[in-house]
């Protein structure tokens, strides 16, 4: 990495991904002081802590950026998207209710639940153009057009059971595009 333009702008990747990370760290310092009300469902915390996950994941991923040789202001502007979209993301799913003595939580997870899963969506659609610029579609872009169409589903649904099943197909999408990754870099 001899580009000064290129620790800028992994250094500008990691500080959006470092901010949304103590954002999730805030909300989980509150509720585990009983600080939060109404107190998150489990399917908010499911998707609470998949974005902690996931935000490390890409945390991960930087030492790609490293390898870019030159940048272009507009590829700097597409790379800067998708840490500030999970930004974004976390900062929906980790609101607290504007009137937290009368809001049920399950009632308060479906009041963000839109805004959350479109940002997760266009994130999604963000790695797939991510993949095409820079990489090559792989099975690791359909886990993420799935993910997109899933998230898109979970954006306009109002069910709780579809929202579990969700969060179950999503999980395990999640853990599979990991274990991909892993077995990929180890070249097992």
């Amino acid at each position: 990495m001899d580009n000064p333009a290129t620790l800028l702008v992994a250094i500008m990747f990691v500080t959006i991904l470092a901010i949304a990370v103590g954002n999730i760290l805030m909300t989980c310092a509150e509720i585990a002081g009983g600080l939060r009300h109404p107190m998150p469902d489990r399917i908010q915390l499911s998707w609470i802590f998949f974005m902690l996950f996931a935000l490390l994941n890409l945390f991960w991923e930087t030492t790609a950026l490293l390898e870019v040789e030159s940048w272009l202001f507009v590829e700097f502007l597409y790379v800067i998207a998708g840490p500030m979209l999970l930004l974004f993301a976390t900062s929906v799913i980790t609101s607290p209710a504007r009137d937290q003595q009368s809001v049920q939580s399950h009632d308060h997870y479906f009041e963000l639940c839109r805004r959350f899963f479109i940002m997760l969506a266009l994130h999604e659609a963000w790695i797939l153009g991510i993949d095409f610029r820079y990489a090559s579609l792989s099975a690791m872009s359909l886990i993420s057009a799935a993910m997109l169409f899933l998230f898109l589903i979970l954006a306009f649904s109002s069910s709780l059971r579809v929202h579990v099943a969700g969060a179950s197909l999503i999980w395990s999408g999640y853990i599979v595009a990991l274990i991909v990754r892993t077995l990929g870099t180890t070249g097992a």
